[in-house]
């Protein structure tokens, strides 16, 4: 499994959303209103002396109101924020960290909310 198929489901473990229905990997459908999508965005140049990964990636939630997508990216936030030394699927974590608290990008052209939150991480 890859890292964002490990974080998705670790947000449906964390009962935030289900995968394939309101918890997304690597893109958002236009046709599903309160949603996420959790994106690969790369990372940070390796270091060649320690042999670990320091892959980023975002979360992009949509959702028909303010109050209930902010709602849902503080829990996002909550659950993902300052773990350490933790395996999720195939993917063993040294650290996750939010990148900034995440915030509200603006409605989209359908008038629904969008909001979206950075982490990075170091893997093995």
């Amino acid at each position: 499994m890859s890292l964002i198929d490990d974080i998705a489901t670790q947000l449906q473990t964390a009962g935030i959303g289900t995968v394939g229905t309101d918890i997304f990997k690597s893109y958002l459908p236009d046709n599903v209103t309160n949603s996420m999508a959790v994106l690969d965005t790369g990372g940070t140049q390796p270091d060649p002396d320690i042999p670990t990964k320091e892959p980023t990636f975002q979360i992009v939630i949509r959702n028909a109101t303010y109050s209930a997508g902010k709602t849902l990216l503080d829990a996002i936030r909550s659950a993902l924020h300052q773990k350490a030394n933790v395996t999720y699927g195939s993917t063993y974590f040294y650290f996750i960290l939010a990148i900034s608290e995440g915030g509200h990008l603006g409605r989209n052209d359908n008038g629904f909310d969008e909001f979206s939150i950075n982490f990075r991480a170091r893997i093995r």
